[in-house]
């Protein structure tokens, strides 16, 4: 691998110090906070906190046909969004091409997140429809200012990150802040919601706008640009044949290593999906459990990824990137396997343990491996497309939420589970541990298998690829 390091040569101008690293990884904590939260409890509380689901045992499935709309709507506006803001304009050129349009996306993404909460009080049949109209807005405008901040954090971890050495530090770093974003979230909600009382839902999410903003506020000075940085994208920009939208989203998706980690990380964000889509009912129908064991889970698996995040980074240098990538995939699903079986609190304690020394093996090649991806596709087409990509990317996730929230519905709907009941049927009970453990299992499977048989960068074609990079300049 030594000569893999050493094939792109970084300045000591462009060399990060630990400090910039931590400012940016920061963002991480942001996206990671809102995704997580809203994927944790944003169906539990639209699905069950209302009693629609006792105006019509189809709820369900309505609430999934509207995640399927809004996820229609990312496939139009997130390449787009990544298309229009992944050029120079003038006053991009002067405050940077990445932090203005965070701070665009971020705050709305702050506001809407809250008013996804706090839907109209309704009752009666009518309820259905104007529940189902709200949300249905409500998300389209969140998931469109949360495109835009995913887009320009996540895109800009490449231009930032030049070196496999910096890379994978960052790779810590950023998922470091993934975990602490997951503990939050979780702890926060488990510790303020009470199922049944939505207000509680509300109260939460008040709690999370004040940690969000913060964030946010700590984030724009670790995004900022250097003039290294911002040279180096007008150039790219300057030099580059101009292609249309359509054309850019043509070659993107016949980019076959960038699709292979676009499906691989689709089948991670179902899995992880399903499980914190419900976990909310699999700890209080299963486990008979208050929600705050997941506050204590998730601390565990804080902990367990901080200490072994260091040992897979040196696992990383050994066996390369896509290699552990690979191994972090396979043995995320076998932990989320078990949870088919568990019965008690111990167990569960054990596996999100387990479910974090997994996850940070994963995780932190993730953003290494897809800034590779970017370097192949810049020096293929001699120009930046990192938020284009990464809009593309967003595009696939949303994807992810239209699958769990129909096989979550489906499941539902078959083994007749009503989260309001108090008493469940063997088959509502085994429908949440199908949810929990198997189902997610084999989407972790088959994601890394097929990732594994047909990613080739790396090895000589890596480090032609960086020396190409180094010697065109970008």
């Amino acid at each position: 691998m030594k000569s893999i390091e050493n094939g792109l040569k970084i300045t000591k101008s462009e060399e990060l110090s630990t400090r910039k690293m931590i400012l940016f990884s920061t963002g991480y904590f942001l996206n990671t906070f809102l995704m997580l939260a809203f994927n944790n409890y944003v169906w539990t509380f639209y699905e069950g906190e209302f009693g629609l689901i006792e105006v019509t045992s189809f709820w369900p499935i309505y609430m999934a046909l509207a995640n399927t709309i809004f996820t229609i709507w990312s496939i139009i506006s997130n390449p787009l969004l990544g298309y229009l803001t992944d050029k120079p304009m003038k006053w991009t050129k002067k405050r940077g091409f990445h932090t203005p349009w965070i701070i665009i996306g971020g705050i709305p993404s702050i506001i809407f997140f809250f008013l996804l909460f706090t839907p109209p009080n309704v009752s009666g049949p009518n309820s259905v429809f104007i529940v189902f109209i709200y949300y249905l807005l409500i998300v389209a405008i969140y998931d469109t200012s949360y495109s835009i901040l995913q887009t320009h954090s996540f895109g800009a971890f490449a231009a930032h990150f030049r070196s496999d050495n910096d890379r994978r530090k960052g790779g810590i770093l950023t998922q470091a802040f993934t975990f602490l974003a997951n503990f939050l979230a979780i702890t926060i909600f488990s510790q303020i919601i009470d199922p049944g009382v939505p207000s509680t839902f509300t109260s939460a999410a008040l709690v999370s706008v004040i940690i969000l903003a913060i964030s946010l506020t700590i984030f724009l000075p670790g995004s900022k640009e250097s003039e290294m940085i911002k040279d180096r994208f007008i150039m790219g920009y300057k030099n580059a044949k101009k292609v249309s939208f359509l054309k850019t989203m043509k070659m993107a998706l016949k980019q076959k290593n960038f699709m292979l980690v676009i499906i691989s990380y689709i089948s991670f964000m179902i899995a992880m999906g399903l499980v914190n889509m419900n976990s909310v009912n699999f700890v209080d129908d299963i486990l008979h459990e208050e929600q705050y064991i997941r506050s204590i889970g998730s601390i565990l698996m804080l902990l367990a990824s901080l200490i072994t995040m260091p040992l897979w980074a040196k696992l990383a240098k050994r066996i390369g990137h896509s290699n552990t990538y690979t191994l972090g995939l396979i043995s995320f699903g076998v932990s989320l396997l078990f949870y088919f079986f568990i019965i008690n609190t111990f167990q569960f304690y054990i596996l999100s343990i387990l479910g974090g020394i997994s996850g940070a093996l994963f995780l932190i090649m993730l953003s290494p491996v897809l800034a590779d991806c970017y370097d192949e596709i810049t020096v293929k087409t001699k120009k930046h497309h990192e938020t284009t990509l990464v809009g593309i990317r967003n595009v696939f996730v949303r994807i992810s939420l239209t699958v769990q929230s129909f096989i979550v519905a489906i499941i539902h709907a078959i083994s007749f589970y009503n989260p309001n009941e108090t008493i469940h049927s063997y088959e509502a009970l085994m429908g949440l541990r199908m949810i929990q453990g198997i189902i997610p299992f084999a989407f972790c499977i088959l994601g890394a298998l097929i990732f594994y048989k047909w990613f080739d960068l790396k090895g000589e074609k890596k480090m032609k690829m960086l020396q190409d990079l180094q010697e065109i300049g970008l």
